[in-house]
């Protein structure tokens, strides 16, 4: 029944004695794909016994336990609660909530309970069930602390008027949106809907992957509707852009930084970065003002680190917009790149291209370029050795004044929350995942503060005064944060913004992130230590 992976369920506030009646029944009645029941009913005997009668148990076979979210009956009797898991894994429930964490629950007690409860019993996951409150998010991120951030702790988010924090929860491992029917007033045709600003918030979930659950806040609701709607409000939701959608399957996936320096690259690789047309109209507009801005009558432009071409597609055309005769030579050390630049120079540019195998660093030409051009940045600008690769190529290839496209760049830091991308760290790689850098989509997260800058580099200065060692390029910054609002810091979000020629410039930042350009993710610097 789910749309567009949307997962509806409902929560019926009475007494349910049998749950599988209740699948088959109310919850197929109310269109849900999912039921949150409680474990037991009336068990407390169990515990002096050692087992469930059958009269006990709501959920009593496997067949819909597919469907069914358990709900443990009590927090005061942790043998009771730990039965009660061995049951939900021996059914297979998928999950159970535990209690509510509210103003009034002891903290340390709760933590404790919950902690024995993960330590001891069957890899079921445990749902802290929350209302999105003032001081929600400390209670819970203190029994997150105290149960030493376990993996198998998720959270029920129950939203209501007295909403706040929200942006917060967006980087906690909430996998279940509680929505009580309370919460909905009625239309003029007398069905449930959201007000305007709980409608923008659920949407804004929705581009999350969380389920639903519609809390009956009374006997009498019917569910049915509640769950239409939820249905129909996911139906408004405007379509993805291209480059979103294209960039939408690496939602918080880790990849490690590329290295073209030192491998050489896949003929995918470089056709996904071809198809980001934003960062070469860029590039083109800004070669395009260096052509018409340069005082030579012929032109030599050098391409470094050509790939498969598309930055030289993009110079010729160029160079015809500004009416100027540019001679185009492309610089490329990959091998079997080189062979793709062949069949493009012949099929392509006419033979117009000057092709070179060569590593930019060491290669001697007979004349200088006027205009040299590179995309090696990488999502921290430098990470991919773009300024010792274009400082060496400028003092070899670059004509003293000549230009060089990218002019500068500079990188950014700002503190993130995310547990996803935290845990996802720590089990990445052999073990020593918090101590590298990653390129990611961050989504599943929460940026804690603006970014700010840490360095830059410019490529401006005439390239016979470059220095031939490394160290003018040594970088080290310190930055203060002022972070509105408690928070757990899991790391370090990176980004960076470049000036190609004069005003023609690209940005990852999210303030000034160039439209619909996809090349580079952000980065992520994990802390071994929230």
């Amino acid at each position: 029944m789910a749309l567009n992976g949307l997962r509806v369920g409902v929560e019926p506030c009475g007494v349910i004695a049998d749950g599988d009646a209740f699948v088959a029944g109310e919850m197929e009645r109310c269109e849900a794909d999912f039921a949150v029941l409680a474990v037991t009913h009336e068990a407390e005997a169990a515990v002096d016994r050692g087992y469930f009668i059958l009269s006990e148990v709501v959920v009593k076979t496997s067949q819909h336990a597919y469907c069914v979210l358990g709900r443990a009956s009590t927090w005061g009797d942790s043998d009771l609660l730990s039965m009660e898991l061995q049951l939900a894994a021996y059914v297979g429930l998928k999950r159970v909530l535990a209690p509510e964490l509210s103003a009034s629950t002891n903290v340390a007690s709760y933590a404790r309970t919950l902690l024995a409860l993960v330590s001891n019993t069957a890899g079921v996951p445990v749902v802290v069930r929350v209302r999105a409150a003032e001081g929600a998010w400390a209670r819970w991120n203190r029994v997150r602390m105290l149960c030493g951030h376990q993996a198998r702790l998720q959270v029920a988010l129950e939203l209501g008027d007295d909403a706040c924090e929200l942006p917060q929860w967006r980087a906690e491992p909430v996998q279940l949106i509680v929505l009580p029917t309370s919460m909905f007033i009625g239309n003029n045709a007398g069905f449930p809907v959201l007000r305007k600003d709980h409608q923008a918030e659920i949407k804004r979930w929705m581009d999350h992957t969380v389920a639903y659950v519609i809390r009956q806040s009374e006997d009498n609701v019917d569910l049915v509707n509640y769950v239409r709607y939820l249905r129909f409000l996911a139906g408004t939701l405007e379509e993805l852009s291209t480059a979103a959608a294209a960039s939408a399957e690496y939602r918080d996936v880790l990849q490690a930084p590329l290295q073209p320096l030192m491998d050489h690259l896949e003929s995918a690789t470089y056709e996904t970065f071809g198809m980001d047309l934003p960062k070469y109209d860029h590039y083109e507009h800004a070669m395009m003002r260096a052509i018409q801005d340069s005082p030579r009558k012929e032109i030599v432009l050098m391409v470094v680190g050509a790939g498969r071409g598309p930055l030289v597609t993009r110079a010729l055309r160029a160079a015809r917009q500004a009416g100027r005769s540019v001679q185009v030579i492309a610089i490329e050390k990959n091998p079997s790149a080189l062979v793709e630049l062949q069949l493009r120079n012949a099929n392509d540019w006419g033979h117009q291209v000057t092709l070179i195998r060569a590593d930019m660093r060491g290669w001697v030409p007979a004349q200088r370029a006027d205009i040299l051009v590179s995309e090696l940045l990488g999502s921290f600008g430098d990470n991919e050795l773009s300024p010792e690769c274009l400082d060496a190529a400028c003092r070899l290839l670059l004509a003293p004044h000549g230009v060089c496209i990218p002019q500068s760049y500079s990188a950014y830091v700002a503190p993130l929350s995310s547990t996803l991308l935290h845990a996802r760290a720590q089990a990445y790689g052999d073990g020593h995942g918090l101590e590298t850098p990653y390129v990611v989509n961050i989504h599943a997260a929460h940026i804690l503060a603006e970014p700010q800058i840490m360095w830059s580099f410019s490529h401006t200065q005439p390239s016979d005064q470059i220095m031939g060692d490394n160290r003018h390029n040594q970088r080290w910054a310190a930055a203060t944060f002022r972070v509105q609002a408690s928070s757990l810091v899991h790391g370090l979000a990176g980004y960076f913004d470049a000036v190609l020629y004069d005003n023609v410039e690209l940005s990852i930042r999210p303030d000034t992130h160039t439209e619909d350009m996809h090349s580079w993710f952000p980065m992520y610097f994990p802390i071994k230590v929230p």
